[in-house]
């Protein structure tokens, strides 16, 4: 318990390194540690780890299969792999367990809105924001798929409710912009693509966007400035 407990610290503490060797420790003593099998396998895919993340979750689904965090967090290391099917299963197994479980509606719908089913996915995020109105990842996905359907006025409502828990996001700037652009609204575009690259000066997307924008506006000298950039 020593090691496994100084693995969580160590991970509270953003060190996930340090944490991996303290689990390794406690699962030399006890391998039917499912907590730190369970934990090893989240520091994992912090690392970006995701394929032995998914070893360590199946050993701590071994030994507890009834672990509701297990299955999301393995539910969301398929997401990151591109397994949106296998995503979707983990997230209802978890719920199965769980039904007040946190994430596994937003996991799943950003599972099905990567497999394009932009209506299931929705309503997913919409049952993730009737327990949680404060889930931004929910609002910023939901606000994904509703441009899909190229519904923009709802999909700036979502980047908004997004940016008022998350102000410092340069994707939902960035997909505001889109959206604002898409419906004409090219100088505003242009406003959310400059806080979009306030925050993240490497976005390529955002300097692309500005400038298709700064185009549309006649601005081709600065438009040619963003290409450059993207």
């Amino acid at each position: 318990d020593a090691w496994y407990n100084k693995g969580v610290a160590y991970g509270e503490l953003g060190k996930p390194q340090e944490a991996m060797g303290c689990y390794d420790k406690a699962l030399e003593i006890n391998p039917k540690n499912a907590s730190a099998w369970c934990n090893k396998g989240v520091t994992l895919g912090e690392l970006g780890k995701y394929e032995k993340a998914l070893q360590c979750y199946d050993a701590a689904l071994g030994i507890d299969p009834k672990d509701a965090s297990t299955w999301l967090n393995k539910g969301l290391a398929q997401k990151e792999l591109g397994k949106y099917e296998e995503a979707c299963g983990c997230c209802d197994t978890a719920l199965g367990i769980n039904p007040k479980i946190e994430g596994a509606w937003t996991c799943k719908g950003i599972a099905l809105k990567d497999l394009g089913k932009y209506k299931e996915a929705i309503g997913c995020f919409d049952t993730a924001l009737y327990r949680d109105a404060g889930d931004a990842g929910a609002w910023y996905n939901k606000g994904v798929a509703l441009g899909k359907l190229g519904n923009f006025e709802e999909t700036l409502v979502c980047y908004d409710k997004a940016l008022e828990i998350n102000p410092g996001s340069s994707d939902a700037w960035n997909n505001k912009g889109n959206g604002l652009y898409k419906l004409g609204r090219y100088e505003e575009a242009i406003g959310c693509f400059y806080q979009a690259l306030l925050i993240n000066p490497g976005l390529g997307g955002a300097w692309n966007n500005k400038g298709v924008a700064l185009k549309d506006l006649g601005d081709y000298e600065e438009a040619i400035a963003c290409y450059d950039k993207a």
